[in-house]
């Protein structure tokens, strides 16, 4: 099926695949953000609120974007699932959902789990902290690199 971009199952699809990546890289980089504070600060209030070792809703919204991204281009233009552009951009969020799930989010949930515990060490918060805030810079330098991708195809 082919549909115009003035179709609103396109246009749609289009918010979809754009917010999921806005909601979900953005809560990571929001994390990443928050660790900053652990990694110099060491636990503060705010922290403790924000790290309250689970993994949000809004954070895994990362897993939706290739979903409305295919989506997208089925009903546009499936032509471009054989470009370079396309696999580049999905290799991109391969390693980012790798990063996320195999060091960032376990990082985040043992900070949260640090933070709560009665005997904590400072230096293991300060790592997990650290750990969480390297994991996002990657992410979100990634998924800039697929976005330039994405919007410019080239």
């Amino acid at each position: 099926m082919k549909v115009g971009i003035n179709n609103p199952i396109y246009v749609l699809l289009l918010i979809m695949h754009v917010g999921a990546g806005l909601i979900g890289y953005g809560a990571n980089a929001m994390a990443g953000w928050t660790a900053r504070d652990v990694a110099s600060q060491g636990p503060t209030d705010s922290v403790r609120r924000f790290f309250d070792g689970k993994v949000s809703l809004a954070q895994w919204c990362v897993v939706l974007v290739p979903v409305f991204g295919v989506s997208l281009l089925l009903i546009r233009d499936a032509s471009d699932i054989s470009k370079l552009w396309f696999w580049a951009a999905v290799t991109i969020w391969v390693i980012t959902l790798g990063l996320l799930t195999g060091k960032g989010w376990p990082a985040q949930r043992r900070l949260g789990s640090l933070l709560d515990a009665v005997e904590r060490s400072d230096i293991e918060i300060r790592g997990s902290g650290v750990a969480v805030l390297r994991t996002q810079q990657i992410v979100v330098t990634l998924y800039l690199i697929a976005f330039f991708l994405m919007l410019f195809k080239p």
